[in-house]
């Protein structure tokens, strides 16, 4: 039986996590939803704005890997506190730039620093929360990090009414904020013991068991040698690549393609990631019932689902829809669904097969995997979306990679069982440890 982690605990990890993700979430949107504005500004054109934004995440993934490390051998607080509000200076700087180079060197230097949220507050939240309650706390805190996608969507869509000066005034705020984000961390985030929320050490590991089990450079390995983690960074490179599309792209799309206004395309693009929110925390919700009614698949089946739901809506928004309701029905269909993989399946997988002292590397090189090659395809979809147009480039980008990431879920049915079932004999084995140092 599952000990409760204190509640007050829990409320301080979402209150401070969350307003990390919402800022996060929201500077994540900032480019693509300015992107008309910055355009009119600084006269850019399609392939130089998807080389700004995915550069940034190309640059963001690379860094992650040296976060993750970081946060699995210091402590994971100070490092989001310096990673996620320290760096948010950067950020305020973007909005001085004059001209197209230097907006991509300081989005490149700002968003090294955003690499450190996801990898720490991954390893964090795993020893807050239980096994059968990870997806929800993931879905969660997601959602959170969503509402700031709203409020992005919302603020951004004003400033972009504001000639010249509007898209600069949103970096700028977005830099105090990120801040902000650090300041909250520092005083209200705590480090847990890392394995604290094991049903097997729950009642006996202490912050001192932690040197019996530390991160070293020699566990890296292990993370590289998950097969249910290389199924997460293969199928997650295509779910990526999709969400990744649409988040740059889709504003852009509306103005361009289907005739909105600059200031229209945002607020629009806002209700939909309303539904994408409810959707995340509904997706953890959802697969925590189904693991705990089948915890060999039932967290499988909940991807494949939502796949499987979502793929139909998104091929017909790109191929006939044209009005404001034949857009927006699905695409808040699809948005209620587009997430789950990531939120219900992929990251309680991970936490389920990886050693604690090794979860925030794990959770890094799922980025790097994932935002690298989901980057890279972008960029050189660029010219493709330049002579072609967006409609055409948002199809493929979409559905056909939805279509095998449908596929590659399959894979999950044969690794994870038997990884999930191994990593609750090591935590078995480590429980024995302790009570024999005891």
């Amino acid at each position: 039986m599952e000990q409760k982690q204190p509640k007050h605990l829990k409320l301080r990890t979402m209150v401070s996590l969350g307003f990390g993700f919402f800022i996060d979430s929201a500077e994540d949107l900032a480019l693509p939803m300015l992107f008309p504005a910055i355009r009119n500004s600084l006269g850019l054109v399609y392939s130089q704005l998807g080389l700004i934004d995915n550069i940034r995440i190309l640059f963001q993934t690379l860094s992650g890997p040296f976060w993750g490390m970081a946060a699995d051998k210091f402590n994971r607080k100070w490092i989001l506190v310096l990673g996620t509000g320290l760096w948010g200076i950067w950020t305020a700087t973007c909005g001085l730039v004059n001209a197209f180079w230097q907006l991509l060197v300081l989005r490149i230097v700002a968003c090294i620093g955003l690499g450190a949220l996801y990898p720490a507050a991954f390893s964090i939240l795993g020893d807050i929360f239980g096994p059968r309650d990870r997806g929800k706390a993931m879905g969660t805190i997601s959602a959170i990090g969503i509402f700031g996608i709203v409020a992005g969507s919302i603020v951004f869509g004003e400033l972009t009414g504001i000639p010249d000066t509007g898209w600069r005034i949103g970096f700028v705020v977005l830099g105090a904020m990120s801040v902000l984000s650090g300041i909250i961390i520092a005083i209200f985030l705590d480090n847990p013991v890392r394995g604290s929320a094991e049903p097997e050490l729950k009642d006996v590991i202490e912050a001192k068991d932690e040197k019996l089990f530390a991160f070293s450079f020699n566990k890296v390995r292990e993370v590289m040698k998950s097969k249910t983690l290389w199924v997460n960074y293969i199928q997650g490179a295509f779910i990526m690549t999709a969400i990744n599309a649409l988040t740059i792209f889709f504003v852009t799309w509306l103005v361009d393609d289907r005739g909105f206004s600059e200031s229209e395309a945002p607020l629009f693009f806002g209700g939909i990631v309303i539904s994408l929110g409810v959707g995340s925390y509904i997706a953890g919700v959802v697969s925590d019932w189904a693991d705990r009614r089948n915890p060999r698949y039932g967290r499988i089946i909940c991807s494949q689902a939502s796949i499987a739901i979502s793929l139909p809506f998104l091929y017909y928004m790109f191929t006939s829809a044209e009005t404001m309701m034949e857009i927006l029905i699905p695409s808040v269909i699809a948005g209620f669904f587009i997430d789950w993989t990531r939120r219900g399946t992929q990251q309680p997988l991970a936490h389920a097969v990886t050693k604690p002292e090794l979860r925030s590397t794990a959770m890094a090189m799922m980025e790097f995997v994932q935002g690298a090659l989901a980057s890279v395809v972008i960029i050189l979809f660029g010219g493709f979306a330049n002579r072609y147009g967006l409609t055409r480039t948002l199809l493929i980008l979409t559905c056909a990679f939805w279509v095998i990431a449908l596929l590659l879920t399959t894979a999950y049915y044969f690794v994870y069982p038997k990884e999930a079932a191994a990593f609750r004999d090591e935590m078995e084995e480590r429980r024995e440890i302790i009570l024999k140092q005891a």
